[in-house]
């Protein structure tokens, strides 16, 4: 930072695997938590904007509607406790900051929902799929197209950032995959106990409200069938 004289971070590192995490939460804890504070302690000496992306699994994930940024915090798993201690680390380092909370991610690169589904169509003729844990589909180059907005921003604090387009379950968001990309695939419904296979507890409710980022004047993220059909194409 003092070497080049960095006016912003961008921070995209995380340790993401929220099942290995429950194993080694110290090896979690170092990326989500002590690097972040690292950062932060950064930032603040040399008067730099931090810009930090979170999760919605800050939150417990059972609430009967979405999310907002002062909702009470309460993760259930190791993952969501050191990306919260990594929020708190931010904010008690006295930097300025902009935390975006975000879910459901995926792009071209690296593993997520949306690379898998259109994997296993080589290996499968139908697939079964959670419809309970609900939440907004979110493609990595919309929220990117954000943060390079608020690069330039002075409205600081901690923001939810998913696509637009409302909300739906990884079952309905498998059925539109493959609608569209026209592949014939059977998509079968299953509750989380059904689907199993999981040692972190999953939020059953990823709704964020984005609200508070369209009242700070900023675009908000394209329909989430738009950014589909943009991935697919």
């Amino acid at each position: 930072m003092r070497e080049e004289k960095a006016d912003v971070i961008v921070n995209c590192a995380a340790y993401t695997n929220v099942d290995r995490a429950e194993e080694d939460e110290t090896a979690a804890d170092l990326l989500n938590h002590r690097a972040v504070a690292n950062l932060a302690a950064a930032a603040r000496e040399r008067g730099a904007v931090l810009i930090h992306i979170s999760t919605d699994y800050v939150f417990r994930g059972d609430k009967s509607t979405p999310y907002a940024e002062d909702d009470p915090t309460d993760p259930t798993g190791a993952y969501g406790r050191t990306k919260l201690a990594g929020e708190r680390a931010i904010a008690e380092s006295g930097c300025r900051y902009l935390i975006f909370r975000t879910a459901w991610l995926y792009s071209e690169f690296g593993n997520n929902f949306l690379r898998t589904m259109l994997r296993l169509t080589a290996e499968r003729d139908s697939l079964s799929v959670v419809f309970d844990q609900v939440g907004t589909p979110t493609y990595v180059p919309d929220l990117a197209r954000l943060l390079a907005d608020m690069v330039e921003t002075d409205r600081y604090g901690r923001y939810n950032a998913v696509n637009s387009g409302g909300y739906l379950s990884w079952y309905d968001f498998a059925c539109a995959i493959f609608r569209a990309a026209s592949i014939p695939m059977t998509v079968l419904p299953v509750t989380t106990e059904e689907y199993g296979q999981s040692r972190a507890v999953r939020p059953r409710n990823s709704r964020l409200d984005t609200t508070k980022l369209a009242a700070a004047g900023f675009r908000p993220l394209p329909d989430w069938q738009d950014a589909l059909a943009r991935y697919l194409a």
